[in-house]
């Protein structure tokens, strides 16, 4: 199967076994609060039609416009990160500023800066290979201050997101050895210092520790997940038949959506989800690899790192492997903004491995 089917096929089954999952993890608590239980699944399927539309955008736009107006793009998702802050325009949940409110539809601006710094890296590290603090500075710099604006939301899991995308891209662009170790020793710093920063987030920590010590507070939400996934076993419950969506896991249709696939399907069809995520990552890997020129490599690359961190960061979560942080399961979770933007970068991805295929039948008719 050649790459871009792959990435297709990957991307549409993701996104529509998330549609399932929405509705079997939000059906009750939707009927509840909206007392319509497909309240979720109805902006998620909208959401997945603009998104058939923008990936198919991303399939057949020339990249090289991306590379050319980077700077823009990138300026334009910092806007859109600082207008947050403007009365009336934030829109506000669980003391987090992270939606812009349009009235008709609302959206996350943060779901777009993580593929604007990928363009912006990828455009920049093409053109001048970041083999030293000289090239790296000003490209590190602009990654910098988009997490800080990331945090004044705040928002620790997307920093973190970005924070890691942008270590990959310098590990890909090709940062000396010794310089890569001391920019991953600096972000690893910065991770406790950001933790101690604030109260709640050492309360979250000292929940992961040991989360029956405040099972009705931080502890609580943990500790639902990991009854939801213990309960799955090896086979699950049964699709539909979830227990902890009945209000005890909170966010079950967003980022603890995978405690309710393991409850549901169990051990079993949680490996199989992780396995066409494998399927879409080790795809990106190869399109990176095999792409036409240095630009569309970083530029997969810097797409696949996003897909690949974020999905780990979001099952350390649920799985009570790193402390909680609120975090989607790229294609899966709930959420339009995040589902549209995917769907654009497996669009990007497409374009970049039909390239990549075309150059290669050429070279191979040529021997």
């Amino acid at each position: 199967m050649r790459l871009r089917v792959r990435i297709l096929v990957t991307t549409l089954l993701l996104s529509l076994f998330g549609l399932v999952m929405i509705y079997s993890a939000s059906s009750y608590s939707a009927k509840i609060h909206f007392g319509d239980e497909f309240h979720y699944v109805k902006k998620q399927a909208l959401a997945f039609f603009v998104g058939i539309a923008a990936m198919i955008a991303g399939a057949k736009m020339k990249t090289e416009l991306l590379k050319k107006i980077r700077w823009i793009i990138y300026g334009t998702a910092m806007t859109l990160l600082l207008i947050l802050f403007i009365p009336g325009v934030g829109s506000s949940s669980y003391g987090a500023t992270r939606w812009i409110d349009l009235k008709i539809i609302t959206f996350q601006p943060s779901e777009i800066a993580k593929f604007a710094l990928v363009i912006l890296l990828a455009g920049e590290f093409s053109e001048r290979p970041p083999v030293s603090f000289k090239y790296a500075i000003l490209p590190a710099l602009s990654g910098l201050l988009m997490c800080v604006a990331v945090m004044m939301e705040p928002n620790m899991s997307i920093t973190m997101c970005i924070g890691l995308t942008m270590l990959a891209m310098l590990f890909c662009g090709g940062m000396r050895g010794k310089y890569f170790l001391f920019a991953s020793s600096t972000a690893a710093a910065g991770v406790p210092a950001l933790i101690f920063a604030e109260p709640y987030r050492v309360k979250r920590l000292l929940a992961f520790l040991n989360p029956w010590d405040s099972p009705l507070e931080e502890g609580y939400q943990l500790i639902q997940s990991y009854y939801a996934l213990g309960s799955g076993g090896l086979f699950g419950v049964g699709l539909f038949a979830s227990r902890q969506k009945y209000l005890f896991l909170p966010f079950a249709e967003s980022d603890f959506i995978f405690s309710v696939i393991g409850e549901e399907l169990g051990l079993f069809g949680s490996v199989l989800v992780l396995g066409v995520f494998f399927i879409l990552i080790v795809s990106g890997v190869m399109v990176a690899m095999r792409a036409e020129d240095r630009y569309n490599s970083l530029l997969a690359a810097g797409i696949t790192s996003v897909i690949a961190v974020q999905t780990l960061i979001n099952i350390a979560v649920v799985s009570g492997s790193i402390p909680p942080t609120g975090l989607p399961l790229p294609y899966i979770s709930a959420g339009g903004s995040s589902l549209i933007v995917f769907m654009f970068a497996s669009g990007l991805l497409m374009n970049i491995a039909k390239r990549e295929n075309t150059v290669h039948s050429i070279n191979k008719n040529k021997k």
